[in-house]
């Protein structure tokens, strides 16, 4: 009797281990099956969604960190993210000016398909059109508290603000610091007590806080955009004259502390490991402002330009526990990439109802795969004006902007003709190679077509209330005047010594 109770037993045991097999290997199936429908990339994300913080300088440029080389502006905090987590070394703006960055960044759409083309002014009654769906909207789907510290500037009339673009708070102003009359938004109160830049960055800061706090108890999608270092610079007293960079030094200097008081937070709150915090600019420096315009490093030209240093920011994404120290994505990625990665890190669908042009870059941050497409078009002022395939630029004729006085000042860039470049072998586009590869030309020109032609129906350029191209006008900036003021002076006394030179003639 006990031997038939044993082999029952182990009958009985045989079959019930058969039956977990084929139910692990039924869940496991399940499992990989939801996984290929929702994300297009290689994942390593906790099962709990992360919240995300995204912290977005202004005219930020590429040389301006530590970790990209800067040597006299001191950036602790961000060479820490770059050190413990992912740094970029070609990731990209969707725009060389703001509104249409900020418009790429939260729609994850090339701005030319929303109409945006050029930088919204106080004067403008139009805005980011309110069926555009933003990260803030895909996150709230999946159940993230989202809120939005710092510069909006994609429309300041109701239908535009950002309440009204998924945002569940907001405390900012609505477009640039350099815009007229400024007054804080506290959601949809306005405070009328000006604003003192000077305490910008600070003030910035600890909302952020504040709303770290408040929500640390559910997923939550901060957007931290700062308005420096965009001219006018401030920094509060404790920073003024402390960097060896100078003024600009020390407003970089302070988004640096800035940083580090949010990681601080994170770490206090037991929320760093579940948290991704990335720092990003909106564009390049804005070389036009001199000393107070910030450094693109060894990349060309800045801001309101489609050459490197106008697009390639400075980036990087940090997260303890999932992403791992010193990792390197390979080749490019874009602000646009944003809106699809975040909504596979959230498990919820990117909008099927339109075009994104950005690709999940989960698999970049783990330092796993490249970006799915290895191609950008760069657009100023609604003109494609070049455009990237692998480590290959093609940049189209330019007419220039007010080139004869480029020789003055830094901002003010001669035409020419097409231009082709390796970026790989020379990301200072130094070197035209348009002579020795004709084929490739034509090839990428035929692409350029193709993707115009794709476009289809664009809408109606939004109305900015000025002209992008004001920057040359906007003021003398300190060395463009020193050096115009030399100018002027030599040249006076160049032309009374030609008079006097002229009138003792005449008398002899």
């Amino acid at each position: 009797m006990y031997y038939q109770k044993f082999l029952l037993s182990i009958s009985f045991f045989m079959l019930s281990m058969v039956g977990l097999t084929v139910a692990a290997e039924q869940a496991l199936s399940e499992e990989i099956a939801n996984n290929e429908v929702v994300t297009t990339s290689e994942i390593t994300s906790p099962p709990d969604k992360p919240n995300i913080v995204f912290i977005f300088a202004d005219d930020l440029g590429y040389g301006d960190i530590g970790a990209y080389g800067s040597t006299t502006i001191n950036t602790p905090n961000i060479d820490k993210m770059a050190a413990q987590g992912a740094k970029f070394d070609e990731f990209y703006a969707a725009s060389p000016v703001c509104t249409p960055s900020r418009a790429g960044l939260l729609t994850g759409r090339y701005p030319i398909r929303q109409g945006i083309h050029n930088v919204f002014f106080p004067e403008s009654f139009q805005g980011m059109d309110p069926e555009e769906i933003t990260i803030a909207e895909v996150l709230k789907g999946a159940g993230y508290a989202t809120g939005l510290v710092g510069k909006w500037h994609l429309g300041h009339h109701e239908q535009y603000m950002p309440w009204n673009q998924g945002f569940d708070e907001f405390f900012g102003l609505p477009y640039s610091n350099d815009m007229g009359g400024l007054y804080y938004f506290n959601n949809k109160d306005i405070d009328f007590e000006e604003v003192d830049q000077r305490y910008m960055t600070k003030t910035y800061t600890d909302q952020a806080l504040q709303f770290i706090d408040k929500h640390q108890e559910q997923p939550f999608f901060l957007y931290l955009a700062h308005n420096m270092p965009h001219v006018p610079i401030y920094a509060s007293p404790e920073f003024e004259g402390q960097s060896a960079g100078g003024a600009y030094g020390d407003v970089v200097e302070e988004l640096d502390w800035s940083v580090g008081q949010v990681l601080k937070r994170l770490d206090e709150l037991n929320l760093s490991e579940n948290t991704l915090v990335i720092f990003t600019s909106d564009n390049g420096p804005w070389l036009l402002m001199g000393d107070e315009g910030g450094s693109a490093g060894p990349l060309r030209e800045g801001k309101q330009f489609t050459f490197e240093g106008g697009m390639r920011v400075p980036t990087v994404a940090y997260w303890p526990g999932t992403i791992s120290q010193g990792t390197k994505p390979q080749g490019l990625a874009t602000m646009m990439d944003w809106l699809p990665t975040f909504a596979n890190l959230a498990n919820v669908p990117v909008p099927a109802d339109r075009v994104i042009d950005g690709r999940d870059i989960t698999g970049l941050l783990t330092g796993k795969g490249t970006r799915a497409e290895q191609t950008l078009f760069y657009y100023m002022n609604g003109e494609l004006r070049a455009y990237r395939n692998g480590n290959w630029k093609i940049k189209l004729p330019y007419k220039g902007q007010v080139g004869f006085l480029s020789w003055l000042q830094d901002g003010f860039v001669s035409g020419h003709e097409l231009l082709l470049f390796n970026l790989k072998d020379d990301p200072g586009e130094s070197n035209n190679l348009v002579a020795e590869n004709a084929n490739r030309v034509e090839v990428m020109l035929a692409e350029i077509d193709e993707f115009k032609a794709s476009l289809g129906t664009l809408p109606e350029a939004k109305k900015t209330g000025k002209n992008m191209d004001y920057g040359p006008y906007i003021r003398l900036v300190s060395g463009l005047g020193a050096k115009m003021l030399l100018v002027f002076v030599l040249g006076s006394f160049f032309i009374f010594w030609v008079i006097r030179k002229c009138i003792r003639l005449a008398r002899r």
